[in-house]
């Protein structure tokens, strides 16, 4: 499939479908790429990120790619065919990965009847990249920023260990920070680092590796990425301040009408469709008025 790719064209996609009857689906990673030669279609690429085995991930992954295909279509209405959709899991958990990888599994279906039904049955399986099952140095074997990216997820969370194993890692750190990009590589990283790893001590101890390893712009990664969760701090805030005063305007005009239904509603609906409610809780003469999209 590499090899059949044009990666010139690779380009990453919005990764959010909402949808009314459920919660909002947010896919981690949605790629398009066309095929060599000049082909117009497309294949989607879709990356989901785990830190658990979910039983019902061929099933997620099935209601992602319905709406991708459904937003396809939409702008696509004369298409007689549909892109291939390739869903990739990586996971980087410490237990074993035991969720299905067809699709079919999941059906309860008599196992002396499933060859009979076998062509009438949805199917389909995921690209699993199990990083907690691939030794360091096949890891290592990939490129600098993937490399340096998967080890970090693989052990970042394991606190003061980790500081031990991010420490043999110096030439990897130097080879990426002089890659093209590197330096963007290592906000990202630190980030996450920095989310799993909040204890005081543990989170020192990485800071005075990174900045022996790769000298003076370490400050200024770790300083980057503090001011970022400063503002995504403070973001959440608000964004949790507005939808808890919606709530509660909402219980006064309404009462009882506001379920848990609405609730959830709320809880997973966008800051502009939040704010776009706040402005209506005068004005709607009705709870559906008020919510309607």
């Amino acid at each position: 499939m590499a090899e059949a790719l044009d990666w010139s064209t690779l380009a990453l996609q919005p990764g959010s479908f909402v949808d009314r009857d459920l919660a909002s689906l947010h896919t981690d990673l949605l790629y398009t790429s066309a095929w060599r030669g000049g082909a117009e279609a497309l294949v989607y690429v879709l990356f989901e990120h785990q830190s658990s085995s979910d039983r019902w991930m061929p099933f997620r992954l099935l209601r992602y790619m319905v709406r991708i295909w459904e937003h396809w279509l939409a702008k696509h209405k004369k298409a007689t065919a549909l892109p291939a959709i390739v869903p990739v899991v990586l996971y980087h958990g410490d237990e074993r990965w035991t969720a299905p990888r067809g699709f079919d599994t999941l059906l309860d279906v008599p196992e002396a009847v499933r060859p009979a039904l076998a062509d009438y049955l949805v199917r389909f399986a995921y690209v699993l990249d199990n990083l907690s099952e691939i030794p360091d140095h096949r890891l290592q074997a990939r490129d600098p920023v993937t490399a340096f990216v998967d080890l970090c997820l693989k052990y970042a969370p394991r606190g003061a260990q980790f500081v031990a194993i991010l420490s043999r890692y110096g030439d990897l750190m130097r080879e990426v920070r002089r890659t093209p990009g590197g330096r963007e590589a290592f906000v990202f990283v630190w980030r996450y680092i920095s989310i799993v790893n909040d204890e005081a001590e543990h989170h020192q101890a990485l800071t005075s590796v990174l900045e022996r390893e790769i000298g003076p712009e370490a400050k200024d990664i770790i300083m980057t990425v503090g001011e970022q969760l400063i503002q995504q701090g403070r973001q959440q805030g608000i964004q949790e301040g507005e939808r808890g005063a919606l709530l509660r305007q909402l219980r006064k005009r309404f009462g009882a009408q506001v379920n848990d239904d609405t609730e959830r509603r709320i809880a997973t609906a966008s800051p502009e469709q939040i704010a776009l409610w706040l402005d209506r809780v005068l004005s709607a003469a009705t709870l559906a008025e008020l919510l309607a999209d």
